[in-house]
């Protein structure tokens, strides 16, 4: 899931700022199971909802997490959980891209964009300069997208931001998918992201009173 994905960057932000780049324990990744365990419990609370609109709403899936202490992992440090002390949802009229900016400083959040097939087609990996652009925010494009692919690998998606670039006037986010265990990373327009989540996790290697909310970014 994305939510744990993007909870794990945000730990590893935090911990390397302490001790060095490279410093991240390997241990300190989600446990085997634990995704399923989260989706179960989701599942129970009708979180999660199955069917032609399969999916959740991710505020409620990292409350559920909170709820779960946070991600488990095979690791000693953090008592073998990746915590998360809040999250924080950013949308409307104000995402600008200056703003997507300002957030992404902060480290790794959770993006939500709405995805047609052509998505797929997008891995920055074979080509760094191709950039998804969709329906954006506009409803309309988004439901005349609904009505010619239907739900098949069609709407609201979640993903990993962690990088961005300028270019020109265009602003691109680079996010992590969770289509395979490496992503693809993946450029899109910032225009297309309706929502950023933002997170703050409790150090595994102090105390809990510490986060951090310095970040990366690329500018070109």
């Amino acid at each position: 899931m994305a939510s744990t994905m993007a909870i794990e960057g945000k730990h590893r932000q935090v911990y390397e700022s302490f001790h060095g780049p490279g410093t991240f324990p390997d241990n300190c990744k989600a446990a085997e199971g634990w995704e399923d365990k989260l989706l179960e419990a989701c599942k129970r609370q009708g979180i999660w909802k199955e069917g032609e609109e399969e999916g959740a709403v991710m505020g409620d899936v990292l409350k559920k997490t909170m709820d779960l202490g946070g991600v488990r992992t095979t690791s000693t440090l953090g008592q073998g959980l990746l915590g998360l002390r809040e999250s924080e949802k950013h949308s409307g009229d104000g995402l600008t891209p200056e703003r997507v900016a300002e957030l992404l400083d902060q480290g790794p959040c959770i993006g939500r964009l709405w995805i047609c097939p052509r998505y797929f087609h997008f891995d920055a990996a074979k080509n760094n300069d191709r950039v998804y652009r969709g329906c954006g925010r506009d409803k309309g494009a988004r439901a005349k997208s609904k009505r010619r692919y239907g739900n098949r690998q069609n709407g609201s998606h979640v993903v990993v931001c962690f990088q961005y670039r300028f270019c020109g006037e265009q602003m691109h986010v680079l996010v992590l998918d969770n289509h395979e265990e490496d992503g693809p990373e993946r450029w899109i327009d910032a225009e297309e992201l309706d929502a950023l989540f933002t997170l703050k996790v409790d150090c595994l290697c102090g105390s809990p009173d510490h986060y951090h909310d310095a970040g990366t970014s690329l500018v070109t």
